[in-house]
């Protein structure tokens, strides 16, 4: 089967809108946390709708800064949304987005569609009902809910890099199980990323299906098992460093499928010279983002986005 490329990729998200309005940002809040500032942000990513989003800013180091976007999980908590990466809800070992700002790092948290103050705007359809709205009516209309999300997650960038703190050639992104999900076909879409982690965000369709799981409706992208599963998507990110951290024993992501995904993308990085940039990380465990796993995530952004130079022809 031909290697799946990043056009292709695009069409099986699906149609998207003609183009991005202008970002028209708008700060709503700002808080001196002591070591970092917390802002309250908008900004619009299509005609008439704008997300909500916090933009973290270290108080030391010189700018323009690294940056990082730190995409949300799901677990169905729709009712948090960003406020879990931002350090204001869900538990510790999602505060990514807090944490990262304080090791240096411009970081953006949006909320995604059907999260926190992206629910129903018309309050009749509740949690796992509007997710399940988005992403039907999508596929009527030749769209995806996934490409939503990755288009949103684009947007989020042109964010980041028109603040003047950010470095825009140190661009990374990082998230937990939606969350690494979005941090997986988001870098295979945007070469502005530089390097990312996920963390307990995928496997191998046909381990999905082998096992009966379900998932978010996000993952199930049509065609994808034809144009060569998660493994391709990954192969898309080569030669940009990418670490994926899993549990052995997580039941929504099963470790053979996690390891088949792998396997199919270091094809890639090999003929790319670059076998050294797509690590793995298993911890004993479920579904969980520990904070042994999110040290050896932060290590991992320091490495290449602060320490290892970057090739000239990825700046």
């Amino acid at each position: 089967m031909p290697a799946l490329d990043r056009r292709q990729l695009m069409r099986l998200l699906g149609a998207v809108p003609d183009g991005p309005p202008p970002l028209a940002a708008a700060q709503v809040e700002r808080v001196d946390l002591g070591d970092v500032v917390r802002e309250k942000v908008t900004y619009a990513v299509e005609r008439d709708e704008r997300v909500p989003a916090f933009l973290f800013l270290p108080k030391t180091g010189a700018a323009p800064l690294p940056a990082v976007l730190c995409h949300h999980q799901h677990g169905g908590e729709f009712d948090v949304g960003k406020d879990g990466p931002a350090g204001l809800g869900s538990t510790p070992d999602q505060h990514y987005a807090l944490e990262l700002a304080r090791r240096g790092y411009v970081t953006l948290a949006p909320d995604a569609i059907c999260f926190n103050e992206r629910r129903d705007p018309a309050g009749r359809l509740k949690g796992a009902e509007y997710e399940r709205y988005q992403a039907l009516h999508r596929l009527t209309e030749g769209k995806t809910l996934q490409g939503k999300y990755v288009w949103d997650a684009r947007r989020a960038i042109d964010y980041l890099v028109s603040r003047p703190e950010v470095d825009r050639a140190r661009i990374g992104m990082i998230g937990h199980s939606l969350g690494g999900q979005e941090t997986l076909f988001t870098t295979a879409a945007d070469l502005r990323i530089k390097a990312a982690v996920s963390s307990c965000g995928f496997a191998s369709l046909a381990v999905l299906k082998r096992d009966r799981i379900l998932h978010n409706f996000a993952l199930f992208v049509p065609g994808l098992a034809e144009a060569g599963d998660y493994g391709a998507v990954l192969a898309l990110v080569a030669p940009r460093p990418f670490l994926v951290a899993a549990r052995t024993t997580d039941p929504i992501f099963p470790r053979d499928g996690i390891e088949a995904t792998v396997a199919a993308a270091r094809e890639a990085y090999a003929a790319q010279h670059a076998a050294d940039r797509l690590g793995t990380l298993y911890e004993d465990g479920e579904h969980q983002f520990s904070p042994a796993m999110r040290e050896a995530a932060y290590a991992w952004l320091d490495r290449w986005l602060k320490s290892e130079p970057l090739d000239r022809d990825e700046r």
